[in-house]
């Protein structure tokens, strides 16, 4: 079997990355990474990178996207073989290779609910037969393979035991919070069989599979989606069963390794006032006054609301987003005689407890439980203020969506938001899970909204915010070089 040893002395341009991950936008999109997925891999391009994507092959892409079969591989899976075929296309309006896997029993089905924890590490143990593949045929050999979150945390351990290979991974993790739990017995179906891997220390035994655990120990980095989020992992971790991952590389590795901590981005060509779709009416820096006004107008109107300050929710409705501490403060923020709109849908608990509010609240509150891109836009355009109450947030890409049009940000002090938004200046702070901090973040921005020449002001600087995949793509870069020139 083919292994790829990468020259650690000198990095020779261009570099090759594989990054994979099991949802890409505009293939397949459930949440925050598959925008990333779909967005960094063309800023690396730009700046040199030979970088391809590999992903699952769900039915439906076949139906909306065009693609190409280009060679079929086999690998064992509970001690079966399985037929692995490889299709090709690429991100739509780019040159940027995407790679898509296809097995009908274990990768073609979409609905991740219904999914077992096997059908992720088959898609995982597939990626590395695909990679053995590719050094088989000698055209493209990654330099290193970015796995992103769960899903794809086995590559770097499956890379190491099963095709002793010496390929450099990258493991992001975009939300801590998921991690990927099960039986021991799906790593023996993959052919992993290894008792160390149940047993991190005598006093701590683990008792199940970590798929993220796994990828903390086995990674050669890992890298997170903020700066502030790199060091509240570093915090809470002795806290948490995943303690023990951390525990471990630290023991393997030394102390002194960082968690790297880098920004998501977002396409500024889609999410924009001038250049974006949807809005009627379109604005620059220059016409936000204007064209918010026309936009706000416009958005009132289809809900019947009345004329004045609107604060909005975007995103699902699951605890971490905070949408309780909205729900506990909706008496005072009604006698506020502002506008709430919620647009998400999630847990069905939650939901159930937003439409209770809009009921109770006709005059001031709407909600929309059912996410719809086109109507989001619309939000962006049209409210004054984006309420974003997250009780943690890895990174946040809303806030950084809703400053490109001007509407301001009142969120959580925590993670990816303190990163992007400056208090005061770009947005209100407060900390997270305060209803008290929240009812005086919201006065802080009425009493800005009563101001007009400060509201302009502060709209024009959450809109002259750089948040481009370009920028981020930069600093991924760096890490891929640093990560290949270690003797680690």
């Amino acid at each position: 079997m083919a292994t790829h040893v990468p020259h650690h002395e000198k990095i020779t341009m261009p570099l090759r990355v594989l990054v994979t991950g099991y949802e890409v936008a505009p293939f397949y999109k459930r949440g925050g990474l598959g925008d990333v997925l779909g967005s960094l891999p063309i800023s690396l391009q730009k700046l040199g990178i030979d970088v391809r994507l590999v992903m699952p092959d769900y039915r439906s892409i076949k139906k909306e996207y065009p693609q190409k079969k280009i060679a079929s591989f086999k690998v064992v899976f509970d001690k079966k073989e399985e037929e692995v075929t490889i299709f090709q296309g690429t991100l739509p309006k780019t040159t940027v290779t995407v790679y898509f896997l296809s097995n009908r029993r274990l990768i073609s089905v979409i609905n991740l609910k219904k999914k077992r924890i096997e059908e992720f590490i088959f898609f995982d143990l597939a990626v590395t037969g695909f990679i053995n593949w590719l050094e088989a045929q000698g055209e493209y050999v990654p330099d290193l393979v970015h796995c992103n979150d769960w899903h794809t945390a086995l590559i770097p351990l499956l890379l190491q035991r099963r095709m002793r290979s010496t390929i450099k991974t990258l493991l992001t993790i975009h939300n801590l919070g998921y991690q990927g739990k099960g039986s021991f017995s799906a790593l023996d179906q993959a052919g992993i069989q290894d008792e160390e891997l149940k047993l991190l220390s005598r006093r701590s035994p683990v008792t199940e599979l970590n798929a993220l655990g796994e990828g903390i120990l086995h990674a050669d980095a890992i890298s997170t989606v903020s700066p502030q989020y790199a060091k509240e992992i570093s915090k809470v971790r002795n806290r948490t069963k995943i303690y023990h991952y951390f525990r471990m590389r630290e023991k393997e590795r030394g102390r002194g390794e960082v968690i790297e901590g880098i920004v998501n981005g977002i396409d500024e060509m889609v999410w924009s006032p001038i250049s974006g779709r949807v809005i009627t009416r379109k604005y620059s820096i220059q016409t936000v006054k204007k064209g918010k006004s026309e936009n706000k107008a416009m958005l009132l109107k289809k809900l019947g609301l009345p004329d004045r300050p609107t604060f909005s929710f975007i995103g699902r409705m699951a605890a971490q987003k905070g949408i309780g501490t909205i729900i506990t403060t909706m008496k005072e923020l009604s006698s506020r005689e502002c506008n709430v709109i919620f647009l998400g849908s999630g847990d069905p608990k939650i939901e159930q407890s937003v439409k209770q509010i809009a009921k109770e609240y006709p005059k001031s509150v709407r909600a929309e439980i059912e996410y719809s891109e086109d109507f989001a836009y619309l939000l962006y355009a049209g409210s004054d203020f984006l309420l974003v109450p997250s009780l943690y947030e890895p990174c946040g890409l809303i806030q950084m969506v809703a400053m490109k049009y001007g509407t301001i940000p009142v969120a959580s002090r925590t993670g990816g938001l303190i990163d992007t938004i400056k208090d005061g200046e770009t947005g209100f702070l407060f900390e997270s899970g305060s209803a008290k901090g929240l009812v005086a973040a919201v006065d802080k921005a009425l009493g800005v909204y009563g101001k007009p020449a400060i509201l302009e002001r502060m709209r024009q600087r959450c809109m002259e915010q750089d948040f481009s995949w370009d920028k981020s793509a930069k600093e991924y870069v760096k890490l891929y070089e640093s990560i290949l020139t270690s003797s680690s």
